[in-house]
């Protein structure tokens, strides 16, 4: 990737658009979501398998939302929030980061609210992340990870359209172990409708 693409890449970054898909919109977060990151991410079955602590306080919440409101400003690696449009709560956050630039790669993360899983929000999220990924930061390869006893988000990730790559072997000290982590990805090439 050239200076100028990441140039670029950045200032796509900085403006963050809103996605929308059949039933969500993904969308810059503002301090003002602060209860609603509060509800899902205070359950300790929805952190169970992140690498972030359970939130204790609405303050823990709201740090969260200070961290990412910034990397708005400076263009850096996105969160979107994940609006339901059936209500218009938020519900959960997905984003990309650990974009290396030079490798047009980045990894997806992504958490929903108890509340609403099971009803295939997260794979129709990712999907409009992966088009992003590849259209507006001209990635080649977006990867994820997840614990390999995190059973759901694999799901998420195979109907989302990834591939499995393969387990590494206690890779991670997450929580207090050594965890296993499994690896999928997906190519720009095998992204339908590119």
């Amino acid at each position: 990737m050239t200076r100028r693409t990441v140039a670029k890449v950045r200032e796509v970054l900085t403006d963050l658009p809103a996605l929308e898909t059949e039933r969500l919109i993904l969308r810059k977060m503002t301090l003002n979501d602060v209860e609603a990151v509060f509800a899902y991410a205070s359950d300790p079955e929805v952190s169970r398998y992140t690498l972030w602590e359970t939130h204790r306080s609405i303050e823990d919440s709201r740090a969260f939302l200070k961290l990412t409101t910034q990397k708005y400003e400076n263009g850096g690696e996105p969160d979107w929030g994940i609006v339901y449009k059936g209500n218009g709560c938020l519900v959960g956050v997905c984003g990309l980061v650990n974009w290396e630039a030079e490798h047009a790669r980045a990894e997806i993360g992504f958490v929903l609210s108890r509340e609403y899983w099971g009803h295939g929000f997260m794979p129709e999220a990712v999907r409009a992340m992966f088009r992003f990924g590849f259209e507006r930061m001209n990635l080649n390869r977006i990867e994820a990870r997840c614990i390999a006893e995190n059973a759901a988000s694999a799901r998420v990730m195979e109907k989302a359209g990834m591939v499995y790559e393969g387990m590494l072997h206690q890779r991670e000290y997450i929580k207090g172990a050594y965890r296993d982590i499994k690896l999928y990805a997906i190519l720009r090439e095998g992204f339908p409708g590119r």
